[in-house]
């Protein structure tokens, strides 16, 4: 797979092969090859996956001040980091008289981490048939409370929203939304949204139940899904090009 940086004369590469591994910084893999202007190869086999911890980081950086050319070649797996879910809006719940303080929304659920951020120039990914290159998921938006009943004269709040549900990536599967709380004579709270699937951004949560005994009150409303994870991005408005025939989840270009 040398084919690219072999003209005439030309030095070969400098090849790294992957093993498993999460957070990986490429400076550090190429060490003092890194800034000097050489080309290099970064292969990702079958079977190796990368992953980012959190969504604040990345399973692949491009860092910043590399010298000469990069071409990934990933046949394995490269993951973003799920979002988490939104907390439900907040409700003592039973028969509780209301307080203005228990008409809650629920959260919006966390953005999908991205699986390779891309911070010099001169960069090609190649993805073959069989890698995977995949943003986290977006963590659902959290359940309202339900709507606050006036009944027999008194005002009584509603159920707690559920929780959203955790977006898929490196951390695990894409989770469901946690029911909302029962409350009667108050609204039950809404359903939490259920997580992104790789790439995807989480759903929106429910809002909580309307009710008909009395005149009835305020209700929370759901929170917002969290947004996709990218497959490939730049933090810093480099451009790349990328190639092949494998699967890609959220945005890439």
């Amino acid at each position: 797979m040398q084919q690219m940086f072999l003209g005439l004369g030309a030095a070969p590469p400098i090849e790294i092969t992957a093993s498993n591994a999460t957070n990986v910084d490429l400076a550090t893999v190429f060490g003092a090859d890194w800034t000097e202007n050489k080309n290099k190869v970064y292969i990702i086999p079958s079977g190796v996956t990368l992953g980012a911890t959190s969504t604040s980081n990345v399973a692949i950086t491009v860092t910043t001040g590399m010298g000469g050319n990069l071409e990934i070649q990933n046949s394995g797996t490269v993951l973003g980091y799920g979002g988490s879910g939104g907390s439900g809006g907040y409700s003592p719940g039973g028969n509780t008289r209301y307080h203005s303080s228990y008409q809650n929304n629920g959260n919006a659920g966390s953005a999908g981490g991205h699986a390779i951020d891309v911070k010099s120039a001169n960069v090609t990914v190649i993805n073959n048939s069989g890698g995977q290159i995949s943003g986290g998921g977006g963590g659902g938006g959290g359940g309202g409370t339900g709507q606050v009943s006036d009944y027999a004269s008194w005002f009584y709040v509603g159920g707690h929203g559920g929780s959203g549900g955790q977006g898929q990536g490196y951390n695990g599967s894409a989770g469901g939304g946690s029911g909302g709380g029962s409350a009667w004579p108050g609204g039950n709270g809404g359903n939490g949204g259920a997580g992104g699937s790789y790439g995807q951004a989480g759903s929106n949560g429910n809002s909580g139940q309307s009710v008909n005994s009395g005149s009835g009150q305020f209700r929370g409303y759901g929170g917002s899904g969290g947004a996709a994870g990218k497959a490939i991005y730049s933090s810093n408005s480099q451009s790349w090009t990328n190639s092949g025939s494998g699967t890609y989840h959220g945005s890439y270009t």
